[in-house]
């Protein structure tokens, strides 16, 4: 009996440490908690690149439409005072602004007695997305003198 008091126990030590050692790496549910976690991440940011993308090309169309607009003002502006009339909506210019329509109006301006020598002259460029027409309009007064 005394000898077996004196053994050393290391033996069992060392086996506690084997057994620790193989408990080192991932279960199969940490995994796939990770990988769920992982997914919605890649999900979310994906969407989030598509709501990016669409606000993108809307922007580009109302600033291309501003332009349009400015355009045809710098136009009515060049004209004399009698040779500004109402124009309809039209193609601008296909080859390089496809799909933006431009119209003008011509009216004595609200709240004013009608008169030779004022005009109110509205231009409006029209261009489709996501199947609704939307429009931006750019508003002036122009006077014979």
């Amino acid at each position: 009996m005394s000898e077996r008091k004196n053994e050393p126990r290391t033996t069992n030590y060392e086996l506690r440490t084997t057994n620790y050692e193989l408990k080192k790496g991932f279960t199969l549910l940490e995994i796939l908690i990770a990988t769920v976690i992982f997914t919605v991440g890649v999900v979310a940011v994906v969407g989030l690149f598509g709501n990016v993308l669409v606000a993108s090309s809307d922007a580009e169309n109302t600033l291309i439409a501003m332009n349009l607009a400015q355009q045809g003002m710098e136009e009515i502006r060049n004209l004399t005072f009698t040779n500004i009339a109402y124009e309809s909506k039209a193609v601008v210019d296909e080859e390089n602004f496809p799909g933006f329509e431009r119209g003008v109006e011509v009216d004595d301006p609200a709240g004013t007695p009608t008169t030779d020598d004022l005009k109110e002259v509205t231009v409006t460029v029209y261009w489709t997305f996501k199947n609704e027409e939307i429009s931006v309009a750019l508003k002036t007064y122009i006077s014979r003198n």
